[in-house]
């Protein structure tokens, strides 16, 4: 299990950089903007309820967790470096070296540690399960609420991807029958992402991405439902993920 966007710290051989070139440190009024209700309406470069999220998932579900520590709002690791919105607005105006040094420490490492990660798992298991956590704005740009709780999103080609899938959704409506999971929505598992850069990697047959996106109109509410959504969310990933039998060295 992953988390791209939850983190919240600076690496701190890049705080120099960061400030001689002119890029202001925002970090005093993350914890307000989070905590307000409007938030739940957009989404937040630093995710923490991503983060927080993840951790109870991983937990319940008893699986490894691989979580970056870094702020988002210094560049997307999920995005491919080609990709328009790998940086923030504020960031693309940074030099170009600055820009390669954020790259080199952290969209490299975290990308690294997730395929080394992945790689090690298929030394000893068949096949890996990597769930991609985050979660999605409740509105969307045109300001239309978004329609359903959990989206999840995998590559339709990859039929071992698409029958987990399925057979998640049916576990969480037998579960929770008032959560509302729908399958990519409201984006595409081929979409621009760390699990499709991932499938670049590994066969099919033994690696199976799928982000788990949460709607913020639940996920970004610190209110007991949310630790019970999340536990239910975790039992039924353990439910359709049975353990795996070794191989044989």
């Amino acid at each position: 299990m992953t988390c791209d966007s939850g983190g919240d710290r600076i690496p701190e051989s890049l705080r120099e950089p960061l400030a001689h070139a002119g890029w202001k440190d925002t970090s005093s009024g993350v914890d307000a903007v989070i905590s307000s209700p409007a938030s739940r309406l957009s989404l937040p470069l630093v995710d923490r309820d991503a983060h927080f999220a993840a951790r109870i998932i991983a937990e319940h579900a008893e699986c490894d967790l691989i979580a970056n520590p870094f702020r988002a709002d210094l560049v997307d690791v999920g995005r491919s470096v080609h990709h328009r919105n790998l940086f923030p607005p504020a960031v693309r105006k940074l030099p170009a070296k600055v820009r390669k040094s954020i790259l080199s420490e952290i969209r490299t490492p975290y990308r690294d540690a997730v395929r080394r990660r992945v790689s090690g798992m298929l030394l000893e298991f068949p096949y890996v399960v990597h769930l991609s956590i985050r979660t999605f704005a409740a509105r969307s740009v045109s300001g239309q609420w978004q329609r359903g709780d959990v989206g999840l999103l995998y590559d339709p080609g990859r039929a071992d991807e698409l029958d987990w899938c399925l057979d998640l959704s049916d576990e969480l409506y037998f579960a929770m029958p008032d959560l509302r999971v729908r399958r990519n929505h409201p984006g595409r598992g081929t979409n621009d992402s760390l699990t499709k850069a991932m499938r670049k990697h590994f066969y099919d047959v033994h690696y199976l991405g799928v982000e788990v996106v949460l709607n913020r109109a639940w996920a970004a509410r610190p209110v007991r439902r949310r630790r019970e959504v999340l536990r239910v969310l975790a039992n039924a990933i353990r439910e359709v993920t049975p353990e795996a039998t070794p191989q044989a060295a």
